[in-house]
Order: C-alpha cells, then structure tokens, then sequence
C-alpha cells in the first residue's frame, strides 16, 4: 500500500483544494481522502492525533511554514471514526470522487457524508442492544416539542411536553445528540451541555411550523400529516421537521426506513426521569457504573438484539393504561404456561437477523450480499412463529402485522447464493448461478474460455480439413486463427485477414472477435452485472420496508414476551392484579436484583407492602443502618414498575393500583463535574418530586437531609412529610426511609402516616438484623453495631459507646421537646409546618433569600451565617 505522493502546502493545489473544502465545513474534523489515506490538516490534524492516538507529523514544501498532519489507512475508517465520534465530533468524509488515472490535474474530491453523534449507524459506533437517539427540541414559554430518532433503526416519533419537564423528558432517553434552534442555543447548552456527547444549533428558519410541515410532508409523500395522528401537535411538529432537514444535510439522502412518525402521548406512559433511572439501578448501578447489578441485567433474557432495544423502552417507560397492561400479561402468560411453544419460539428468533439495523444499511447503500441472504432466512421462519401463536385471540394485532412476504423471500432464493458471501457488492460473486443468463455466460467465459478456444479450433479443423489450423493470441492482435500458407486457398470468406507472415496468414471471425471481448472484459462485466442486479434486488426489497419494519417490531416484542415468560418461570414470579384503585398491595415481594446476587442457598427474606391513598399514604420505614430499608424501597419501586411495563413480578401475589409516576430520592452522592454538592443535589431531586407529583404518583424517598447538618436535615424531611400528607394536590403513596427516628412522631398527628420498621433481634452486644419489616417505629440506628461488624478496632467501640451514653443523656442534644406539630392551613402552599412562634423571624430572614441567584458556596455560607444567629 503506498501512500499518493501530494504536498500540502497553501501554494499546492491540492491543500488549496483542501482549504475551499474546509471552508464549507468548518466546524467539523475534516479527513480528506488522499490515495489510500484519510489525512486531517491544521487543527484538525492535532486534534485527530490527540484522539485517535495517532503520530502528528509536519511537512513544509517550498516557502511555506510547515503544516500539522495525521492520517490513517482508508481501510481502518470505522476503527477510527466512531472513536472521533464518541469525542462528540462533527466529521466530514472527503472522497475522491474521479479515478485519478482520467484526471486532468487535480482529482476531483467531494465530501460524501457527516457523521456525528446522533446520525452514525456504523457497527463500531452502535450499540446491539442499545438505540442510539437525535433528539430534537422546541420551545416556548408554555408548552415544548421534542421529536426523536434512531437512525439505525428508522424509529421516529414525537411528543409535546410542558418546559419544566423538557430536561426530565429528554434525559430518560439518554440521547447522544440534540437539535435546536440557533436562537435557543445558550439555554439548551446550559440545560443539557454536559449530559450529551454534542448538542447542534440550526438555523431558526427550519423550525418554523411552515418549513416543518412543508420538510415532513415531502418525505413521508403525502398532503398532511393527519394519518400519522399528529397534526395538531404543533410544537411537536416544529421539532420533527429539522431532523430530516440535519439529516439530509450530512449527506444522509436514503432516509426511506423512516417510514412512519408516531405520535407519543404522556398520558399513555409513566415518564421515568433520569434521577429514578439512576437511584433504582434500572441500567447502571450506582456503584460500578456498570450494566451488572441492575434491573435491566436481571430481566432482560432476550436473544435479539431488537429484543433487548425493545425491553429497554418498556423499562424506561412503563404504561399507564389498563387494558395495555393487562394484554402484555395476557401474553406473557400463555408464554409462562405454554413451556413447548416458547422454547420452540425462542429458538426461531435465535435464528432471526436484526431487520432494524439491516434496513438502515439497506436504505444507506451500506448493506452487502449478507444482509439479503440475513433477511431472507429471518423471512423464511416466520410461518413457523405465525404457526405458534396461530388461533389465539390475544395475538391477534401480531398475526395480521406478522408477513411471511413469500414473492421477495423466492427472489431472494433465486438470486443470493447460500454461502461463500463478499464482505463487499463491489467483489462480486454473491448471485447464484441460473438467476441471470448474460451473468452465466460471463462467467462461463472466465471459466471456460480455454476450452472454448480448443473446441473453436478442433471444429474449423475439422469443417476447413486443415490440420495445422491453430487459434492463437497476442497482445497486439489479441486472438486470431493462423494458417499456413499451403491451406490459404481453403479460407472461407467470412474470415478476415488480420496480418501476413512468412510462413502463413493470420484471420479472425466475427465469431471469434466477439468471443475476445467477453473474454477480455468478462471480469469488469461480472462486477457491473451483480452491481446491477443487487440495486434492483435492493429496491425489490425497499417497496416492502413497511412490512418488514412490521416483522423486526413483532419479532421484537415476542423476544420481549417470551423472555419475560422464561424469566418468571425461573425465577418464580407471578402475575399481579392491576387495578384503578389507589392501593398497592404486595405480598411477599423481593427486590429481583438482589435476589439474583444471593450466594446460592441463601434465600431473599421477603416482605409485604401496603399503601394507598386513604389509610396508608405516608410509611415512615426506620430502623439500623444495613438493615435493608432502601433494600426494600428500590424492591416496592422496581414490582411496581415491573406490573405497568408488562412482566411478572417477584411477589408471590400483587394487586396494583396504577401510578402514573414513579419518583425517587435514593442515597446520597455528589455531582462534583455539575458544581453540584450532596445536599444541593439531595435538594433538586427533591424538588423535582414535589414540583411535579400527583396524588396517583409512588414516591420513594431515603435520608433525606444527609448532606446537611442533623437539625437542618431533620427539619426538611419533617416538612417534606407534612407537605405530601397535608395537600391534596401532591398527596401521593410515599415510602420514607428515614434515621431520623424523631419522625416517627408524625404517626400522632397525620391520620395517613404509618410507621413501619426493620426487625433487629439483639443478642447481649450482638444485633442480628432480621430484614424484615414489622409495624411500628425504632428509636435506635445500630450504628456502633454496624461499625463493629465493619472490623473498626475494640478501643474505638469502646469509646463511642461510652460518648453515645453521655449524649444521649445531654437533653440539649435531644430536639423532640422543641419540635411541636402545627396543623398546616389548607391550602397555603408556603407553609412549612415545622417552626414553632419564636423561629418566625428565621422564616422571615429565610423568605428574603433568592436562592435562585446564589453560587452554592454562596448559599452555605448564608446558611452558616443564620445558623449562627439564630442555633442555640
């Protein structure tokens, strides 16, 4: 391999080639494709080097300075390229576009594709099981659109949303990149900058309703956008528009797979934000940071990657309306009972391709002969999966999606040869012989040509009786019949003489002649004949996009049922009630990641739940540190979210009032690359919970307060419960995990607060923790007990033993004689109900405070400042 020897200096043309092209792109990494290399320039070369761990070089031609230079062999492009685009680059593919041998001076180069973030669909880049989201972003000051889209798999929808929950709504996605208009930039860099690999302004103009409309309309082919269901969703609309405008402006022009916009309601589903995702481990544990240990890790027994893409959307947004439920539980269940059917069914889909992602390489020019043959052996098992949920009513909206699309499976058959497939169209050698007759006789010639010519001259031999007739090549002349000069009298008159020697005369024959051309062109004709074909096989299979994008969703979804279905097989769970009744009840429920994580023997210890909106709204859960309180909080969390999304859950029996949110507020970390401490972040997850919950909302909520002092935090937590409990409006099933055992007072004066604890059975100094939750409340936390068991040495627990005594009997250090419950008036929103009369000109001094305009040091250090003035 060499490398096409070109200066690079602003006086050659070829680097004033490059700065015109640069031009046009300046804010991408441009790699401009130079012989058998991608090179980067300038910047664009340090930053390359930087990256992709690459020698950063320097060359200089003449008088000018010399110019920074990296390059990689054209071959390792998608090694490299999703590097440079994990790095959150914008990057510019510069190809050669004439074959350098027929060009006149310069070739010619063009950049063919821009790839960023959002839009990669290379192998390299995406995840199996993962989506890979552009999300797109509109708003005023009522109401915002978000419209979103996986180019790897075609999915496209949108939804309206109000802008206080744009943030929460685009985040549960986890989106590599974001759209938005220019003017918005500055706001949407500071609410998402450091959460996305890159967020892209465009101009104001495409997010226009007019340009939106106008831009969906044309590349759906139709007059409105009423059969899609949303032409009222204005905002939403105004988001979906610029996405096919990006994307036709990186080149992407086969966008054909995206060949329907679906309208996503929120009423239908529960959002779950990023800060549930995070605290209930749905994807990533919070320790690790890793996929093991998390709810997806423990469900998710899918064998497609469809599947796994499919349950991670049912996990991230659970459904809220009923009758959705109760029919994914309908199928899951004939699944769980039916062990034949689903061992038989998942074996087919074992067997399945990913049609999503074929599709898309399919549309995009970059699918080869393995992608068909992949698409017709997916096709070919779907009677066998029609055949398995044939006759029962609960499958019925899959049996009509489901199509077997026979004409297309034959003509792949016909065409595609079985094995001993190219990794590339361009090599050939992929159309199974007797599909195309000219292809046949093409490679008949390459493979017989020797024994045609023998057989040529064998029958003019023997029609001319010359036995010294010879067929003969040459560069010059390429094949020609020689014959001797004693048999020239014998040449019929339809050879052409061609050349006199000596000895003899040299003729060719139409025949012969256009026997040579195949021959001789035979290779380059192959190549373009099957280059052909596969286009039209390609477009033969583009008219059905609709109905295999039909076929990946089913298959999708009966991965999902089915592994749901084996799930709970294995690991004993069960179907619960779902109900439109505020209650949730739950016996014997099991957290199903710690459950899994168990040394084998050892059994989860499990516990019932009940809460509701009457009676048992606020459970106030105490008890020793390791004992399992937010054991059994994530475990309430993760059953009910489990019901809504479809499976069976790790209880022996459930019935669960439909939430239509889940919040939590788990743990305590810091977020020190968002500036943001424990407690400041302790305080926006709170916040979030009570600025957006409704009475039909479960909220989980642990230690809150912990990154703050003892009275400060107590003194939130208190409020926190009275607020919930004493507005109707907020007042939602809650599950408090507390060490503040003073609040178990609350169980006096809240008719709906219960307390609830975890049993601990001491034996002498030694405590054994029971992990089970029994009424009532605790008034010890266990901890000297828990650092004893961490192996802190006997003189330390000694000693803290003897310091716990002296304080315990230090009433100055006992708050509950000075916390006094004050009956909150309905409906005053800004009452704390926690300070007593003499703290009334603290409240006053806190009302002055604009928290809003505070650093946080700021705000700590105001804080010092009060505590100082008014703490005891």
């Amino acid at each position: 391999m060499t490398k096409k020897s070109e200066h690079i200096d602003e006086s050659t043309p070829v680097m004033r080639q490059f700065s015109a092209i640069k031009s046009k792109y300046p804010d991408a990494l441009l790699l401009f494709r130079m012989g058998d290399f991608y090179e980067t320039f300038r910047e664009d070369a340090k930053t390359a080097a930087r990256i992709l761990n690459i020698t950063l070089t320097k060359r200089a031609n003449g008088k000018a300075a010399a110019v920074p230079l990296a390059g990689f062999p054209y071959h390792a492009l998608d090694n490299y390229l999703h590097k440079l685009i994990r790095a959150g680059l914008k990057v510019a593919i510069c190809e050669q576009v004439e074959d350098p041998k027929l060009a006149k001076g310069i070739v010619r180069r063009e950049v063919v594709e821009l790839v960023t973030p959002g839009t990669a669909i290379t192998d390299n880049y995406l995840e199996k099981d993962k989506n890979n989201y552009l999300i797109s972003v509109v708003y005023n000051e009522s109401a915002a659109g978000v419209a979103t889209v996986d180019v790897s798999t075609g999915e496209f929808h949108l939804s309206e949303t109000t802008p206080d929950r744009l943030k929460e709504t685009v985040m549960a996605l986890q989106p590599s990149e974001i759209l938005c208009p220019e003017r918005l930039s500055g706001e949407v860099n500071a609410l998402f900058g450091r959460q996305v690999l890159r967020i892209t302004p465009l101009d104001d103009f495409f997010y226009t309703r007019e340009m939106a409309y106008e831009t969906l309309t044309n590349h759906f082919r139709t007059k409105t956008l009423k059969g899609f269901g949303c032409e009222k969703a204005v905002l939403g609309i105004m988001a979906a528009g610029p996405i096919i405008s990006y994307l036709r402006q990186n080149h992407q022009t086969n966008l054909e797979h995206i060949a329907s916009l679906r309208l996503q309601i929120d009423k239908d589903f529960v959002l779950i934000d990023e800060f549930t995702q995070r605290n209930l481990e749905l994807f990533r544990s919070m320790q690790a940071g890793s996929e093991q240990g998390t709810l997806f890790s423990v469900i998710n027994d899918t064998v497609t990657p469809a599947g796994s893409r499919l349950l991670v959307k049912w996990i991230r947004s659970p459904l809220r309306v009923i009758e959705a439920i109760k029919e994914r539980h309908n199928r899951v269940e004939y699944f769980y009972k039916q062990h034949d059917k689903r061992r038989a069914l998942r074996k087919l889909l074992s067997k399945t391709s990913d049609l999503e992602r074929l599709l898309s390489r399919l549309t995009t020019n970059r699918a080869g002969a393995r992608e068909l043959r992949n698409l017709q052996t997916t096709l070919e098992l779907i009677p066998e999966m029609l055949e398995i949920i044939a006759t029962k009513p609960i499958f019925k909206t899959l049996q009509t999606a489901l199509k077997p699309l026979q004409p297309l499976v034959q003509l792949l058959d016909r065409a595609i040869k079985d094995q001993d497939l190219p990794l590339s169209i361009r090599e050939g050698g992929f159309i199974r012989d007797g599909y195309s007759k000219e292809l046949d006789e093409y490679r008949y010639i390459i493979k017989h040509g020797k024994e045609w010519i023998m057989r040529l001259q064998n029958s003019e031999r023997e029609k001319l009786g010359i036995p010294t007739l010879k067929v003969g090549y040459n560069r010059v002349f390429g094949y020609y019949i020689d014959i001797t000069k004693p048999h020239v009298d014998k040449v019929p008159e339809t050879y052409i003489r061609k050349q006199t020697l000596v000895n003899s005369e040299r003729f060719i024959t139409p025949e012969l002649k256009e026997y040579e051309e195949k021959l001789l062109t035979a290779e380059e004709q192959i190549a373009a004949l099957e280059y052909e074909q596969f286009q039209e096989i390609r477009a033969a299979v583009l008219k059905e996009i609709k109905a295999i994008q039909h076929n990946a969703a089913v298959i999708a979804e009966l991965d999902v049922l089915s592994a749901l279905a084996e799930i709970a097989d294995r690991n004993d769970y069960h179907r619960p009630e779902m109900t439109e009744k505020s209650r949730i009840y739950i016996k014997d429920g099991r957290h199903p990641v710690v459950e899994s994580l168990l040394p084998p023997g050892e059994k989860f210890i499990p516990n019932d739940t009940d809460v509701d909106n009457r009676e048992n709204q606020i459970l106030i859960i105490t008890g020793p540190n390791m004992a399992g309180k937010s054991t059994y909080l994530r475990q309430v969390g993760l059953v009910v979210l489990m019901a809504q999304m479809g499976s069976f859950i790790p209880a022996a029996e459930a019935s669960i009032g439909v939430v239509d949110k889940i919040f939590t507020r788990v743990g305590a970390s810091d977020n020190l690359a968002a500036g943001e401490s424990t407690f400041l972040m302790e305080m926006n997850e709170t916040a979030n919970i009570l600025n957006n919950v409704t009475p039909a909302s479960l909220i989980l909520l642990d230690e809150i307060g912990r990154g703050t002092s003892t009275y400060d935090g107590m003194s939130i937590a208190w409020a926190v419960t009275e607020y919930l409990h004493q507005h109707k409006e907020v007042a939602a099933k809650t599950l408090f995990a507390t060490h503040y055992h003073e609040l178990t007072e609350l169980e006096k004066y809240l008719k709906r607060v219960k307390n609830l604890n975890v049993a601990v059975k001491e034996y002498g100094d030694r405590v054994v923790f029971l992990r089970k939750i029994i009424p009532g409340g605790c008034d010890k936390s266990y901890g000297i007990h828990v650092a004893q068991m961490a192996g802190i040495p006997a003189e330390v627990i000694h000693r803290a033993n003897e310091i716990m005594v002296n304080l315990s009997s230090d009433e100055r250090i006992l708050p509950t004689d000075r916390i006094k419950y004050k009956k909150m008036p309905e409906p005053d929103r800004n009452q704390l109900g926690l300070f007593d009369q003499r703290e009334s000109e603290l409240r006053k001094r806190l009302n002055e405070v604009d928290v809003n305009t505070m650093t946080p040091l700021e705000a700590l250090e105001k804080l010092n400042q009060l505590k100082k003035e008014f703490g005891t």
